[in-house]
């Protein structure tokens, strides 16, 4: 899917790899400094790339995912030195967290109280982060210098799907990523 003119570059062009090349440096940045809760880039971006559906979307997240590689410190890594996704997130979804990500999308949507309705969404949702962990944990393995690097975390990621949900999981779990890399490089003054 490819944006009007007006909207940004078109998908696959340089002007596009720039655009998200750009965007994931940004976001590797911001994920670290702002505060705890505060997802107004996760949310900007997902907006930024709504016109390229979730294709855009999942190639940020191949970026991300690069960006992770090369910024993860040690201590967030396994024996093999990659970055250790059960090192850098939780993956622990409770009902506190699956109520407090219904209320936070209803305060967003402007739509009220949660309802039962939303508490399925958002539970359904959590269930296609945890089985999306392996999807990532299996890209953070990835060589940055390889050749063909992009394209095989890329593909790594649309293993499970390319559609909308998928690509809006593995974000948040990159979402995630990005912090914890971003938060410990900050406190080691790297």
């Amino acid at each position: 899917m490819n944006p009007p003119s007006s909207a940004g570059p078109v998908a696959g062009t340089p002007a596009y790899c720039s655009m998200l090349e750009r965007e994931a440096d940004d976001f590797s940045r911001t994920r670290a400094t702002n505060a705890p809760g505060d997802r107004s880039d996760v949310q900007r971006l997902v907006m930024l790339l709504r016109p390229y559906g979730p294709s855009g979307l999942l190639d940020l997240c191949t970026l991300l995912v690069l960006c992770a590689v090369d910024l993860c410190p040690t201590e967030l890594r396994d024996g093999q030195g990659r970055p250790d996704l059960a090192k850098l997130i939780k993956g622990n979804s409770d009902a506190l967290t699956t109520i407090d990500a219904a209320s936070s999308a209803n305060a967003r949507l402007h739509r009220g109280a949660v309802t039962a309705d939303d508490l399925t969404s958002a539970e359904e949702q959590a269930e296609r982060i945890i089985g999306l962990e392996p999807v990532v944990a299996a890209a953070l393995q990835t060589r940055t210098g390889h050749a063909k690097a992009r394209r095989n975390v890329r593909r790594a990621l649309s293993e499970q799907g390319d559609g909308v949900r998928e690509a809006t999981a593995v974000f948040g779990i990159l979402s995630d990523v990005m912090e914890a890399v971003g938060r410990k490089t900050a406190r080691s003054g790297a």
